[in-house]
């Protein structure tokens, strides 16, 4: 068998198998050829950056939606000091920044969104941190220093979970 044939042979055993791949897998033929597509390695894709509307700390229309449950807990303040936190004092225990609005619970999931009418109004804080294990049914709100953290004490307040 020469060179020129046996390259033939390959080059028909590949389209084979191409074919069988297709019939084999058909949302690989749906998503396109199993073939990489190699005609654009020059040009760089343009990513659009996904801009957020909503305002942090708000809900849509707070004041029409009932909270689904409404406990009474205890609630401390942090700021972000070593001594009060772990090596990463700025970042909360879900990945985020600490903001105006963070709270740390371990009893919500990341993300649930709760409101301390008698302490803050409206103001709607977001579960982005954690506390030690020992404080299961308590709430720590973050403050911007420890003389705010301090002043606010330990509270037993009315908490609203949305």
């Amino acid at each position: 068998m020469n060179i020129i044939s046996q390259k033939l042979s390959i080059a028909s055993f590949a389209v084979i198998l191409a074919l069988l791949t297709d019939l084999l897998f058909p949302k690989a033929a749906i998503a396109g050829s199993i073939v990489p597509d190699f005609t654009n390695l020059g040009q760089k894709e343009i990513i659009e950056p996904e801009i957020i509307t909503e305002e942090r700390g708000r809900l849509e229309r707070a004041g029409d939606k009932r909270p689904r449950k409404v406990i009474y807990v205890i609630v401390t303040a942090y700021s972000s000091t070593p001594d009060q936190t772990d090596n990463s004092p700025f970042i909360t225990a879900n990945g985020t920044w600490v903001h105006d609005g963070t709270l740390a619970a371990n009893f919500l999931p990341f993300g649930t969104k709760v409101r301390l009418p008698d302490y803050s109004g409206n103001k709607i804080y977001t579960v982005e941190d954690r506390m030690n294990q020992r404080y299961y049914y308590r709430a720590d709100i973050w403050m911007p220093t420890r003389e705010a953290a301090k002043q606010f004490g330990v509270k037993r307040l009315k908490m609203e979970i949305y």
